[in-house]
């Protein structure tokens, strides 16, 4: 270890220490639970690494599994926790090394590039299943290798609802990490340095020879800072010889390498550089939550989500692919071998990430992809939908002035604000290409006082959430009480259904909010 590195470990300590007293909850541990830390540059030198903006596929794989203990297997009423099942559950253990090899042989058979441990690691607490499971896993990993196989590079999945949901305090207390203080921008990195100090850093999957790190939801975290992965980078280097490579949520401030979005296996989220993608969603077996079921249509929205891809453009379609998720049981999102579905997910994993590397482009297909325009009139669809009332796009039916009409509603997500979505034909859509259209809105003209359009785009500095938001101008309405019709004239189109799953939407304004439109039509420029 260099003495530079040694003074800085001691003065850090010491500021941990003295913020931890402050707040009653214990220093963070100076020294690692693995052995790979205290690394420098030359360690790293001639890693296997991926290169950033060629094709690649990662999942996240879910190891707190336990046959033995019962531990997210049956739940502390007797009743089974998982929605789906595994294959075989014989050796289903984080534990065991057969049950990892098992998994790493079968994202083998699939095609996948890497795999992500979701780790809830709290700092300290080293006798925890996300500690406790990583050495099999190595152990696996290093089986395969030695017989000339290509297991997955391993990446880390940051569960940050750690952040908020823990043990830390010296009686059990949880302590939530404020990552606008030094002591819980240090927790926060503590989590991070421990996880790859248990993976050897020739197995870490890197993009250019930063090793990949995905952060789960940004709210988790009491605050947060523009500076925060500025800190992390730097104690990262202090650490490992090495800058990471960070995919952060969109929730996430701070400026990092790349952005997903979590929910991909319900509806595929699209990001300037990754994709996120699934089978569907599935919550019955977990208790207090209301159902909810995103059908998996016998593999037909899994495929469907691969071949959206798959038609975009090669030029503006994002590089990595996040499959949500390998085994997540309790949800349903899984893709490995399970009962249920047998080997089909793996099956069509490995046909699409084929195709995927290969850089393969399909043509968009449907009645609309040389469409001049597309519609949605009077509550029917000809190239247009309206989404269904979910989350903040809350609408009823109704008539005014002879015509059909669905007209905003108050909504539980944002009580001072109303939307409605609409989602564009995807033929459509993947040939317009981050082109020029005209959109054109019929309304009431009374109930609200104003309206504005919001778009996804394709310049993620053009708007919210990396241009999903864009700003396509409004409309004041003149309380005249007839229909009238509003022209948005707008550019660098997506469209990829990133506006909360629509592809535009209407963000109602003043007066009682209530919009009630009975036209929409898009033209292309």
């Amino acid at each position: 270890m260099h003495p530079m590195r040694t003074v800085f470990l001691f003065v850090t300590l010491g500021a941990a220490i003295a913020v931890a007293a402050q707040g009653q909850f214990p220093p963070l541990p100076d020294k690692a639970p693995g052995p790979h830390v205290g690394l420098d540059a030359p360690v790293h030198a001639g890693s296997a690494s991926f290169t950033f903006g060629a094709p690649v596929v990662g999942t996240s794989y879910f190891y707190w599994y336990d046959i033995e203990s019962g531990a997210h297997i049956i739940d502390g009423d007797g009743s089974d926790a998982l929605t789906t099942h595994p294959s075989d559950m014989t050796d289903l253990s984080y534990r065991h090394a057969s049950w990892h090899r098992t998994q790493m042989e079968d994202m083998i058979d699939a095609g996948i590039d890497f795999l992500m441990p979701v780790f809830w690691g709290v700092p300290g607490q080293y006798e925890g299943w996300s500690f406790a499971g990583l050495g099999p896993l190595v152990e696996a990993h290093r089986a395969l290798e030695t017989e000339g196989k290509r297991p997955p590079f391993i990446g880390m999945f940051f569960d940050t609802s750690i952040l908020s949901h823990n043990a830390y305090g010296s009686s059990g207390e949880p302590y939530h990490a404020d990552l606008a203080t030094d002591f819980g921008r240090r927790w926060f990195y503590t989590a991070i340095r421990d996880f790859f100090s248990l993976i050897p850093p020739e197995m870490w999957a890197r993009v250019d020879g930063k090793p990949i790190i995905f952060l789960y939801a940004g709210s988790f975290a009491k605050a947060q800072t523009p500076e925060e992965f500025q800190d992390v980078r730097a104690w990262f280097r202090q650490d490992f010889g090495c800058n990471p490579f960070i995919v952060k949520m969109r929730d996430w401030q701070g400026e990092a390498d790349a952005q997903y979005q979590w929910g991909g296996a319900i509806e595929l989220m699209l990001d300037e550089h990754v994709a996120g993608l699934g089978p569907g969603y599935d919550h019955s077996a977990v208790a207090g939550r209301d159902p909810r079921v995103v059908d998996r249509e016998f593999g037909w929205r899994y495929a469907n989500h691969w071949l959206r891809l798959l038609r975009m453009s090669v030029e503006s379609r994002p590089w990595m692919v996040h499959v949500e998720t390998w085994n997540e049981w309790h949800e349903g999102t899984d893709v490995a071998a399970s009962r249920e579905y047998g080997r089909l997910y793996i099956m069509l994993t490995k046909v699409f990430s084929d195709m995927w590397r290969a850089k393969q482009l399909l043509k968009p297909v449907g009645p609309f992809v040389e469409a001049g325009s597309v519609a949605w009139e009077q509550g029917v669809a000809n190239g247009i939908s309206i989404r269904l009332s979910d989350g903040d796009g809350v609408w009823r039916e109704n008539e005014a002035g002879g015509r059909k009409a669905v007209v905003s509603q108050e909504n539980p997500e944002t009580p001072n604000s109303r939307y409605l979505y609409f989602d564009v034909d995807d033929g459509f859509s993947l040939t317009l290409n981050g082109g020029a259209a005209l959109v054109e809105v019929t309304y009431w003209d009374t109930g609200c006082e104003a309206f504005a359009l919001e778009y996804d785009s394709t310049d993620p500095e053009s708007g919210p959430v990396s241009g999903s938001f864009r700003d396509g101008g409004s409309k004041t309405l003149g309380q005249t009480g007839v229909w009238q019709t509003a022209v948005f004239e707008i550019d660098e189109c997506r469209f990829g259904n990133r506006s909360n799953g629509g592809d535009f939407r209407l963000a109602v304004r003043g007066g009682a909010q209530e919009l009630a439109v009975c036209k929409v039509t898009v033209l292309r420029k």
